[in-house]
């Protein structure tokens, strides 16, 4: 009878898994995400600390591409029209090539996991999506 309910169990995670492979979590606004860290850092920070989440935001310049003598480039989100606070989005190295296609003027996603420390900073990020300005 356990050994029953054990295969339930496993069939019903891996089920999880793959719902969740195939529906990804909608990303969230750069401006939605600063008003929330706006309102209650201790909040947003309780929620999102050390989770990869997705943002999608304006990139009003390209990115910051890391010198020969750093590890990480970075590159701003924020919502267009809007003077919040910009999510800053640290990259390394490896990414270079992807968020060198970045010109300015468009809307991007990236993925990251968020490190509310220093403020609203997605540290390991992934370029997901460029769309045309």
């Amino acid at each position: 009878m356990w050994k029953t309910g054990l295969l339930w169990l496993n069939l019903l995670t891996c089920a999880a898994c793959q719902t969740s492979a195939v529906n990804p979590p909608k990303p969230f606004s750069a401006g939605a995400f600063s008003a929330e860290y706006q309102q209650s850092s201790v909040a947003a920070r309780s929620k999102y600390d050390g989770k990869e989440i997705a943002v999608r935001g304006f990139a009003e310049t390209a990115a910051n591409l890391p010198r020969a003598t750093e590890d990480q480039g970075s590159i701003l989100l924020k919502a267009k029209e809007s003077n919040s606070l910009a999510v800053t989005c640290w990259f390394s190295r490896e990414q270079t090539q992807e968020f060198s296609k970045i010109t300015g003027g468009q809307y991007i996603t990236v993925k990251g996991v968020f490190n509310g420390e220093a403020g609203l900073e997605l540290k390991f990020c992934k370029l997901v999506r460029i769309e045309a300005p």
